[in-house]
């Protein structure tokens, strides 16, 4: 037997929490490959305890023995049923076809809203956890660079404290691919009280994306690709530049409306 199908016959005994990590697992075999326990805990709204006990109800040790088991039988059977069909005809064409659906979210009013709050921001926060912060850092970096006030915020536990320090006209942008974190979920509802503005950039359909100011759902490349896993942040990075792009365009009506 596979992992799906041990998977599959043990779901009506799993608990609800491991229930989530279960369907994901099965959704998206391949985030397995790059996420870590905590991440998938987080990705499914969990914790990092249902992974576990998942994996040990599946008769592994842990995560990691699990994680071995399955990259192996993934590459021995890549072309799993549960696993979408390639896009195209390999990684550039998977590219070109989700950077292409970037074009709907570049001509909506969001993107003007998004580049409106930038704009008139007294100071832009930017954060991410694990691989999205990377995202974070660029955009703080390329906002600096715009002329555009601008820190990233590397530590959750720093992230927690300023609730209390950032006021009305600051801004945080938050980049999430899942949007299932408690955490951002409670600045968030801090932040509100003070009437600073928060955009999440993510790509998936979550709670979050109902709290803040202005959300903006990117697509999931990795999860229509499946010959191995591609990276999402690649993504981000191109809307970083498509933002970047925005906010000049702005700026630009702003200094042009000031001299008339």
């Amino acid at each position: 037997m596979s992992i799906f199908s041990d998977l599959e016959s043990i779901l009506p005994e799993l608990s609800r929490s491991e229930r989530k990590v279960a369907d994901y697992l099965l959704q998206y075999p391949h985030d397995v490959l790059r996420f870590s326990s905590e991440a998938i805990a987080i990705t499914c709204n969990t914790s990092r305890n249902a992974v576990i006990r998942l994996c040990q109800k599946l008769n592994y040790q842990g995560y990691s023995d699990f994680k071995q088991v399955l990259i192996k039988e993934l590459k021995e059977n890549p072309s799993k049923p549960r696993i979408n069909k390639v896009v195209g005809e390999g990684v550039l064409q998977a590219y070109i076809d989700g950077f292409s659906k970037l074009s709907s979210i570049v001509e909506s009013q969001k993107m003007e809203e998004l580049a409106d709050i930038i704009s008139y921001a007294n100071r832009v926060v930017t954060t991410g956890y694990l691989h999205s912060l990377f995202s974070a850092r660029q955009l703080t970096f390329r906002l600096n660079r715009a002329g555009v006030d601008s820190f990233c915020i590397d530590d959750r536990s720093i992230l927690a404290n300023y609730e209390h320090i950032l006021k009305q006209g600051d801004v945080v942008v938050i980049f999430s691919i899942s949007g299932n974190d408690d955490l951002y979920k409670k600045c968030v509802a801090e932040f509100r009280k003070n009437r600073v503005k928060t955009i999440l950039i993510t790509m998936t359909s979550n709670a979050l994306s109902k709290m803040v100011d202005l959300s903006i759902e990117l697509p999931l490349l990795s999860h229509s690709f499946s010959e191995y896993l591609i990276d999402d942040a690649v993504t981000f990075f191109l809307f970083i530049e498509l933002i970047i792009e925005a906010l000049q365009k702005k700026i630009k009506k702003i200094q042009f409306s000031e001299e008339l």
